[in-house]
């Protein structure tokens, strides 16, 4: 039972932004359809540069404590770098992760990513996550944009690949 008062409290007190009342929407070209309550919303979008706040929910709840699993930190984290770069076909390729103190159901998490190396494909995201003063998260993510989707690109990989084995074993036989 005290499990349910943390849940309700927390969930009682919290304001989130419904998915289509998001201020940049119009403006925001990577991940249009990520869910925006579990990954945050945009409250400030400049080139190379963007600020989300994630709120903690029950959804992200991994024990009876409240703990907010890392993984929704992390993807949150990931939004914010990829919105900072915003464009369409941008795909996270590494990350360089700390975490340095735990979210509680309830809290609300603020990030600020900063983008480097504007004119190469292959680019760099400093990311900081705040709850209120205090840093729980920083992180380098290293980003690609490309031409097309990923999926695109794969397929076009992949059928290359198997023209490049068939023109191999024609040779060898």
């Amino acid at each position: 039972m005290a499990e349910d008062n943390i849940y309700e409290e927390a969930n009682d007190s919290q304001i989130i932004l419904p998915e289509d009342e998001n201020p940049f929407r119009n403006d925001i070209k990577t991940s249009t359809e990520i869910k925006l309550s579990l990954s945050g919303v945009v409250t400030e979008l400049e080139k190379n540069h963007s600020k989300t706040r994630l709120f903690t929910t029950a959804e992200m709840v991994c024990d009876t404590e409240g703990l907010i699993h890392s993984g929704f930190i992390f993807s949150a984290a990931n939004y914010a770098a990829l919105t900072s770069i915003n464009l369409q076909n941008c795909v996270t390729i590494n990350a360089r992760i700390n975490f340095f103190a735990p979210a509680k159901l309830g809290d609300v998490i603020d990030f600020e990513a900063t983008a480097y190396f504007d004119e190469s494909r292959k680019r760099d995201v400093r990311v900081i996550g705040r709850i209120r003063e205090m840093k729980v998260f920083e992180g380098t993510f290293q980003l690609v944009t490309l031409d097309e989707h990923i999926f695109t690109a794969q397929q076009k990989n992949i059928k290359k690949e198997a023209a490049l084995r068939r023109a191999r074993d024609k040779e060898q036989a």
